[in-house]
């Protein structure tokens, strides 16, 4: 009765040593593995500790464990009392920075474990390590990165029901508040009220909670309604469970960069009205120039009418003298006839007194007719002066009328070039302002 029993429990403590076993088994194949002395000297080691670490097994038998450590370590406060604690039975781990046989880091996910002897008193350190060099560097990198986000965006964290949870600096400066002021805050406290009344408020924490990434150009409101332009993402954040914990949002203030653009379009479209209106002006102006145009030429043509018809009265003129000259001659040839005949009678005595009365008639009348005649020869003579100065001065006027219509003409095909300018003008500040409504609609996906 007594040796089944013992034969039972030693079964029983066979199989657990069994078990036992396997567990250090399959330590030893997923785990590097060394033991220490209690001064730190290596005992033994596994294949993966000779891995991670570079060396072969007889290189690392015998080297203290301070020998993968940075000499500043090995001479820290942290250093004496993870061995001291480590003699005195303590269990230690933690993530370890250790150098491997080429002076490189490796990170070292690691436990110290003390083993006892019957008595109960430390007579080795086990260590059980796995290398997370690539996850440490990783890490390092993504905290690189945030930190670098962290100085060049506004970064605010939000609770899933849209509550602020903190922000930091840049965040803070942008909106104008402190983080107190705005810890606990809801995220339509930045909102216009007409946007936080929207569906498309509502739609935004919808997709939020469902997990959605949202980004685009946002118009909120900074401290006392100051309006602020952010170029923006929220970024939905999960726990290790699955379970949405937070929403990150992550901005750029461009504020400065939107009301540019909107005086840029205010601009456009008043050049565009201004270009319209000029070339409005210029088409006036070009119709006006070639009625211009039109009335000179007509006014060139009457002058020339004029000229010829002034240079025809000058003709007459000449031939009106020419006439006038003709009855003066007869009118002396009167007067000298009358003359005659006046001597004929006086020597006729009584009987020609009779005749002598006509004749002096006759004589008187010549001298009258000779008068008149040279009265009208001069004013013909004047009239035929001033004929010609007026056919010099409208020779004159029909070359300044010529000229006229030549500067007229050129004056139109110049308002033409400046219509045909303007109406290119108004096309391309028509194609600039289109284009550039189209980038800030484009800019702005998603505006809330």
């Amino acid at each position: 009765m007594f040796g089944k029993k013992i034969n039972a429990e030693l079964t029983a403590m066979k199989a657990e040593v069994e078990g036992l076993k396997g567990l250090v088994n399959t330590l030893e194949r997923s785990m590097a593995v060394v033991e220490f002395d209690l001064e730190g000297k290596i005992l033994r080691t596994n294949e993966n500790f000779q891995k991670t670490m570079g060396y072969r097994a007889d290189e690392l038998i015998g080297k203290s464990h301070r020998e993968f450590c940075t000499p500043a370590h090995q001479r820290s406060a942290e250093y004496t009392r993870l061995w001291n604690g480590l003699r005195a039975g303590q269990f230690m781990s933690g993530t370890f920075h250790r150098l491997n046989k080429s002076g490189e880091a490796v990170w070292l996910e690691a436990s110290y474990n003390p083993v006892t002897d019957a008595q109960g008193s430390v007579v080795k350190v086990i260590k059980y390590a796995l290398d997370v060099t690539s996850n440490i560097a990783l890490e390092n990198e993504m905290k690189g990165k945030l930190a670098a986000v962290e100085r060049a965006m506004a970064v605010c964290e939000f609770n899933p029901d849209g509550t602020v949870v903190t922000a930091n600096e840049n965040f803070l400066h942008t909106m104008g508040y402190a983080l107190n002021e705005i810890k606990g805050k809801h995220h339509r406290g930045f909102c216009e009220p007409s946007l936080v009344n929207s569906p498309e408020y509502a739609e935004l924490w919808q997709k939020l909670n469902l997990g959605q990434f949202v980004g685009g150009q946002f118009k909120r409101l900074g401290k006392h309604g100051k309006v602020v332009w952010l170029e923006a993402t929220y970024n939905p954040v999960y726990d290790a469970e699955g379970k949405l914990d937070k929403i990150v949002k992550f901005a750029s203030d461009i504020t400065e960069r939107v009301e540019k653009q909107e005086a840029d379009s205010h601009g456009a479209s008043r050049a565009y009205h201004i270009s319209a209106e000029t070339e409005k002006v210029a088409e006036h102006g070009t119709e006006v120039i070639q009625e211009t145009a039109r009335e000179m030429r007509q006014i060139a043509e009457n002058i020339e009418v004029s000229a010829r018809l002034v240079a025809q009265l000058g003709d007459r003129s000449e031939q009106i003298t020419a006439i006038v000259n003709t009855i003066r001659g007869i009118a002396d040839q009167t007067n000298l006839l009358a003359l005659n005949a006046a001597i004929e009678a006086a020597r006729a005595g009584d009987q020609g007194r009779g005749f002598a009365v006509v004749a002096d008639e006759v004589r008187q009348l010549a001298g009258r007719t000779s008068g008149s005649t040279k009265e009208i020869a001069e004013m013909i003579s004047k009239i035929l002066a001033e004929t010609r100065e007026a056919v010099s001065s409208m020779n004159a006027t029909q070359e300044g009328a010529n000229r006229g219509v030549t500067l007229a003409d050129q004056a139109g095909q110049v308002i033409v070039q400046i219509r045909d300018g303007a109406s290119d003008a108004v096309e391309a500040v028509s194609m600039f302002a289109t284009r550039m409504d189209e980038s800030e609609v484009v800019s702005r996906i998603n505006p809330r």
